[in-house]
């Protein structure tokens, strides 16, 4: 088990920080023009609406602050994220699929906040196509990945060989990608969309499969 260290969980909390300041940043600056009152503006959000957005760009700021100091504290005191060097972990495979759906997930989740304050603020809270297909992406996403993850654990925990978790893993990953791609940039059948989700369908088909073969028949 590795040695705790303080810096090292710093500098994680500090780039958590950085990441939310810029999610947060990204969906409500356009509210600062408002704030200021500048003339010629396309919508007019009431007062409070500005009031409680302008709360969120204050956050935003103050995490961007806390999250550099903690990274610079990091690395005065050190030996912060170099500490990884160190450590000693025998990681399962599917967790880095994890991390990587994870921190997709939040880059989705971040996009609809984007979308929802634009049009609080400029249709006055109804939805609007992009907005929609938006939401619709990371809706597609909440649904599949669950599955996938577990597939993914039932097949390592299945003592299958490690290339079977990393095809599996590795299409799952690549079909989400391109399918939140497509379906953001286009709403028709664009490629991103079509092939995201067939290879979606066939990884899950694949692990599943592979899974219920080393448990049932090659154990």
């Amino acid at each position: 088990m590795p040695v705790f260290d303080w810096t090292l969980l710093a500098s994680l909390m500090g780039l958590t920080l950085v990441a939310i300041s810029f999610g947060l940043l990204r969906a409500y600056r356009r509210i600062i023009p408002y704030h200021r009152g500048e003339i010629g503006l396309p919508a007019s959000p009431p007062p409070i609406l500005i009031g409680v957005f302008m709360n969120f760009v204050r956050a935003g700021y103050s995490c961007l602050g806390v999250g550099i100091a903690l990274l610079v504290a990091a690395h005065i005191a050190g030996p912060g994220l170099m500490n990884a060097s160190k450590l000693s972990l025998n990681i399962p495979v599917s967790l880095y699929y994890a991390t990587v759906l994870g921190l997709l997930l939040v880059v989705l989740t971040y996009n609809v906040l984007y979308h929802r304050v634009r049009i609080a603020i400029e249709a006055e809270g109804n939805l609007d196509e992009v907005a929609e297909r938006i939401v619709r992406v990371h809706g597609n996403f909440t649904e599949y990945v669950p599955t996938g993850l577990a597939l993914m654990l039932a097949l390592e925990w299945s003592a299958a060989p490690t290339a079977y978790v990393l095809i599996g893993g590795g299409l799952f990953t690549i079909a989400r990608i391109l399918h939140a791609w497509g379906l953001t940039t286009d709403p028709f059948a664009s490629f991103g969309r079509v092939v995201g989700i067939q290879t979606t369908l066939c990884s899950l088909v694949f692990m599943a499969l592979s899974a219920a073969y080393f448990i049932l028949v090659a154990a």
